[in-house]
């Protein structure tokens, strides 16, 4: 074999590895939602979608993300679940089911409409459940949901 093709052979190869692994860690380009117990989340309480958004540099960018606490909004609430109905207080069309994770964050990288409005719903693992009485087009939570007020429920 040629010193030429040799090259183009190395050329090809490297090439190939180069493009696979920056467009497998390209930004935006992987799916995941939250799950039950899972601790691998950060930023407990912060505006999950300021990062994780379109032309952010984060590879989730975030469709619904929030996080939940207990009523002293101090305490963290994990292992809850979250709903997302087409009807006020848990009525008409159930759209989305989203696990609160061991750090009490929840998120999903899943898209779906709002529409003209969702009615969020929060469930403790206690059973307790809270829901929102007014519906939001916006999945980004504790953008509005801060330290001064709080997702929560028992």
């Amino acid at each position: 074999m040629s010193k030429r093709t040799s090259f183009l052979i190395f050329f090809l190869l490297f090439s190939s590895v180069v493009f696979y692994s920056c467009k497998k860690n390209k930004a935006g380009s992987g799916s995941k939602t939250s799950s039950y117990n899972d601790t691998g989340s950060h930023n407990v309480g912060s505006a999950c979608m300021n990062c994780h958004n379109p032309g952010g540099e984060n590879r989730y960018w975030w469709t619904v993300a929030g996080t939940v606490f207990k009523p002293d909004s101090a305490s963290l609430n994990p292992n809850s679940t979250i709903y997302l109905f087409s009807g006020s207080g848990g009525t008409g069309n159930l759209i989305l089911t989203l696990p609160v994770d061991g750090k009490s964050n929840f998120y999903t990288s899943n898209s779906f409409r709002f529409g003209t409005g969702l009615y969020p719903e929060v469930k403790s693992s206690s059973g307790e459940v809270r829901s929102m009485q007014s519906s939001t087009t916006n999945g980004n939570c504790n953008s509005c949901h801060n330290s001064t007020n709080r997702i929560i429920v028992n």
